[in-house]
């Protein structure tokens, strides 16, 4: 007897469970889940009847959820469709544009309203608030441009990367914003147009303790650590040996702002309130902290809209500065599950989730990251409002910001609560939303975005940031073994490695090469060593030699350092903490290095 592609033969009925199934995969489906994928060895997977029927019962509920809202007039609306629609009749309508209302023309409809937009409305999303017999009512008016905004005056500049935990001096030891404007400027002197570094945002450092920057306490707010030492009450400063040691550098800095917000006058109180009127989030964010440190303290929340000025206010100099390098910060892909965003709006999250990846050849089991992720729908009915959130707040400081793992844009590995991470599903979201969203608000803040693109990346996902004309990452660790040496494409923030791969004078001392030395040899006519300084160096030529947007290389690999930032899916003491050898004067005063970063600002043949 034949058999079907499931199994069944010809002659089968099917069981009562297999129509469950059936109906189950076809529910899941018409809500945006992924019932199978295929790994990247090409080998096709099936969701977990288990975990799927948890997933479709979260997007059940926020369908649900997002249903309740009784709208006139869509959440979101693209300026460039036209004149806004309103079920209703609208009395009045007004736009906010860079904080000021203009009030609309409105279209009487038999049985619709329109509300007219300006044609000359600047890039970025504006909300349009209006009155209406079934009430008020607000859209989210998102002005786009055609691609992914782009500074082009940035465009063939070389990047240098350091963590700003790492970057130190012997009068100033501890890390600061301080010690990142001064290496903008020092990169800058050398012909390096732009600085990377890590995220900045503020971290759990005490109880939970969790030093990593990819799981930060919130994503719209910085980290009082990196606060200039000088500005702040004096401490007794500790002895700091190869790596920060965070939770003492915590304490300690919460005690100094403690002291310094008690000792504020009060046009220092009215600086720092007007600062959290401007952003109202910025008080709900020190009021989540002082609730759950404190008992809700008046003095420990004033403390946190202190550090939230002065990081705003030091930061804010970076950018000012044009004797300094443009500034690249990174967007993780969430936050603690006990952090910020969850406390502040949790009806936006799945919280009995958690993303992660599905296995693949380093995780065999996969990945669970351990923070919920945000649900279709929600994100929708709100305008997409933490997304315009995030761009909007690094916008202010950051002149490129990569997205991490920008295909979540598109898709993201759900993984419910109790279950292992290989029995995730994925689930889709609206991604040409998104992508206007993310497009919009960047474009009203001048800034370059780059989606981290690495790894298998799904067929609409490169689709998409092919018409959007996104910025992707090319990383030539990962090209090894490639024989011919690949073209290096040109829409690409192009380097060595990520902060996640070994570091390369490790990799040369504990990895065979020679096919690799071998290829770059013959492509520049010379000879290459299995010595790290002269890969280092053949590789910056051949990056250089690109038409890759950006050409970036980590600080590490020009002094054949050989401990990693980090080692992905392990918990070790030392890792996001170790600090340069030698303070950062000294490192980019050193003469091969100073070549080095010659190659890389591509003013050196």
């Amino acid at each position: 007897m034949g058999e079907l592609a499931d199994g069944r033969g010809l002659g089968d009925v099917p069981a009562a469970g297999d129509e469950v199934n059936d109906t189950l995969r076809a529910r899941a489906a018409e809500l945006g889940v992924q019932t199978d994928y295929h790994d990247v060895d090409g080998v096709l997977h099936h969701a977990d009847d288990d975990a799927l029927e948890r997933v479709v019962a979260a997007l059940e509920a926020d369908r649900v959820a997002s249903a309740a809202v009784r709208r006139a007039a869509p959440a979101l609306h693209l300026a460039d469709t036209g004149p806004v629609t309103v079920s209703s009749s609208v009395r009045e309508a007004t736009i906010d544009v860079l904080g000021h209302p203009t009030a609309l023309q409105v279209r009487h409809g038999e049985e619709d309203d329109s509300i007219a937009l300006p044609s000359d409305l600047p890039a970025g999303c504006h909300v349009l608030r209006f009155d209406s017999d079934a009430g008020p009512g607000e859209t989210v008016v998102v002005v786009a441009p055609t691609a992914m905004p782009r500074d082009e005056r940035l465009a063939g500049q070389g990047c240098l990367f350091a963590p700003t935990y790492a970057l130190w001096e012997h009068e100033h030891p501890l890390p600061s914003f301080r010690h990142l404007h001064d290496f903008a400027r020092s990169a800058l002197a050398t012909g390096i147009g732009v600085v990377a570094t890590l995220p900045l945002y503020e971290m759990y450092l005490d109880d939970p303790y969790d030093p990593s920057p990819y799981s930060p306490v919130s994503r719209l707010h910085w980290s009082e650590l990196y606060l200039d030492d000088d500005a702040l009450p004096a401490a007794p400063v500790p002895h700091l040996g190869d790596v920060v040691e965070w939770r003492a550098l915590a304490a300690r800095r919460r005690g100094q702002l403690i002291e310094a917000a008690a000792m504020l006058e009060p046009t220092g109180i009215d600086e720092i309130t007007a600062f959290a009127t401007a952003h109202p989030d910025v008080g709900a964010y020190a009021r989540f902290r002082a609730s759950r440190d404190a008992g809700g303290d008046l003095l420990v929340e004033r403390s946190h809209l202190l550090a939230q000025y002065l990081a705003d206010q030091q930061l804010g100099a970076i950018r000012r500065d044009p004797q300094a390098a443009a500034l690249a910060l990174d967007l993780p892909i969430g936050s603690n599950p006990l952090g910020y965003e969850v406390w502040a709006d949790p009806a936006m999250f799945a919280t009995q989730m958690s993303v992660g990846a599905p296995p693949d050849t380093f995780f065999t089991e996969g990945q669970n990251w351990g923070f919920p992720p945000p649900l279709p729908g929600a994100m929708s009915a709100s305008g997409h409002r933490l997304w315009r959130q995030l761009i909007a707040r690094v916008g202010r400081h950051a002149d490129v910001l990569r997205i991490d793992h920008a295909m979540a844009v598109h898709r993201l590995w759900w993984v419910p609560e109790g279950c292992s991470a290989e029995h995730g599903v994925y689930v889709h979201y609206p991604r040409e939303e998104i992508l206007a969203v993310i497009a919009a608000s960047a474009a009203a803040t001048g800034m370059t975005i780059v989606g981290e693109d690495l790894g298998t990346v799904p067929t609409e996902v490169s689709d998409a940031f092919d018409r959007w004309d996104v910025l992707g990452m090319y990383e030539e660790q990962f090209h090894l073994e490639d024989d011919p040496l690949p073209r290096i494409p040109s829409r690409t923030v192009a380097g060595i490695r990520t902060h996640d791969m070994e570091p390369l004078a490790s990799l040369i001392a504990n990895h065979d090469t020679w096919g690799y030395r071998q290829r770059i040899g013959r492509a520049h006519g010379r000879d290459v060593p299995a010595r790290w300084d002269d890969v280092v160096d053949e590789m910056l030529v051949r990056l250089g030699a690109s038409d890759a947007y950006l050409v970036q290389a980590d600080l590490d690999d020009l002094i054949g350092e050989t401990r990693p930032h980090n080692l992905p899916g392990r918990v070790v003491d030392g890792l996001w903490a170790r600090r340069l050898a030698s303070p950062t004067s000294e490192t980019l005063a050193d003469p091969d290095v100073r070549r080095r970063l010659s190659i890389l600002g591509r003013t050196t043949s």
